[in-house]
């Protein structure tokens, strides 16, 4: 193979656990990389965390002016742009993704963008998007794939072109009617902001109640609340087949109790967990193995079962949490 580089740290995946260890080790004197297919800094930036708050932050923003009245301030009318709340997302998003080039540069950690697979042990072929190929080696490796939204098993689903939270927070014009399929967080905080924005929104949940792995009493006050705000919830309600394309007009049949019953809206958004992001990258190939769940099987240090390879976050089934995902740096950072 020509034109190996070999660096002492590899770290394939930008997000939480990949930068903040690859930043220290990279100030510590270590010859550092991280391969980055396209989110500079992960998915909190870009896609998650941050950038939901800001489109919830908009949304209690305009939930307020709707309200006005009631704190005694009069409006006569005011006009919501959805484009508006778009770009002011976007522009968020930009300034954290100079912020962390910045600290790329200050910590002395190579940044490669482009896709990086396996070829062999400790060893990944990077291609850019010019379609040129590096191949780098390194004495110890870190993944950081983390995990993207999952689609459920539903006939006419994926003929639908369902939105996740990606396609979400791209949103450049108020859904007419939302369905949102998952009563988890994720689907929640997307079904509150939008129904403030003014869309007419129903939430399909399979479970006995919203937030499925909180207290009962916390699924509870998230219905009443959301009773209160006009937001319609189907409870042990199990999606059985959708059709239509969202957008434009969706319909989803569901299950609830003994009787089939059928919701129509204009969007639909699937909110339904998380898949890792641990296949076609040739963990085969580097003797990584993953558990019945396609997570990398790590041991309580983060090792997996390739001899200097470690795994971290959401990919090696840590909680889904930021903070998590740092804490998980840091580990690996004092192996």
């Amino acid at each position: 193979m020509p034109n190996i580089e070999h660096y002492e740290n590899l770290v394939l995946g930008s997000g939480e656990s990949g930068k903040y260890t690859a930043w220290a080790l990279a100030k510590a004197g270590e010859h550092t990389a991280v391969v980055e297919r396209g989110l500079i800094g992960g998915s909190c930036p870009n896609i998650a965390c941050l950038p939901s708050k800001n489109i919830i932050h908009s949304a209690k923003v305009a939930s307020l002016f709707a309200r006005a009245a009631e704190f005694g301030i009069r409006t006569e009318s005011f006009i919501l742009s959805m484009e508006g709340v778009r770009d002011r997302k976007r522009r968020m998003v930009e300034g954290l993704i100079q912020l962390h080039m910045t600290k790329y540069k200050d910590s002395g950690a190579e940044l490669i963008l482009g896709e990086g697979h396996f070829v062999g042990s400790k060893t990944l072929e990077v291609e850019s998007k010019d379609g040129s190929k590096r191949h780098l080696t390194g004495d110890r490796v870190f993944l950081n794939v983390g995990t993207h939204a999952a689609i459920p098993d539903i006939p006419g689903i994926l003929e639908a072109k369902p939105l996740t939270h990606v396609e979400a927070l791209e949103l450049d014009r108020i859904p007419g009617h939302l369905i949102v399929i998952g009563g988890g967080y994720v689907g929640l905080e997307l079904a509150q902001a939008m129904k403030r924005f003014g869309s007419q929104v129903t939430v399909v949940e399979r479970g006995t109640q919203l937030a499925g792995r909180e207290d009962r009493e916390v699924g509870e006050a998230l219905f009443d609340l959301f009773r209160d705000e006009g937001i319609h919830v189907l409870l042990e309600s199990r999606a059985s087949k959708v059709s239509g394309v969202s957008g434009e007009s969706i319909r989803v049949t569901f299950d609830q109790g003994n009787r089939e019953q059928m919701v129509e809206g204009t969007h639909l958004l699937v909110a339904t967990g998380r898949t890792p992001n641990t296949q076609g990258i040739g963990l085969d190939k580097a003797g990584v193995e993953l558990d019945a769940k396609g997570y990398i099987r790590v041991n309580e240090h983060l090792q997996t079962t390739a001899p200097g390879v470690w795994a971290m976050g959401e990919c090696a089934g840590s909680p889904q949490f930021t903070h998590a995902a740092f804490e998980d740096g840091r580990a690996t950072c004092t192996r």
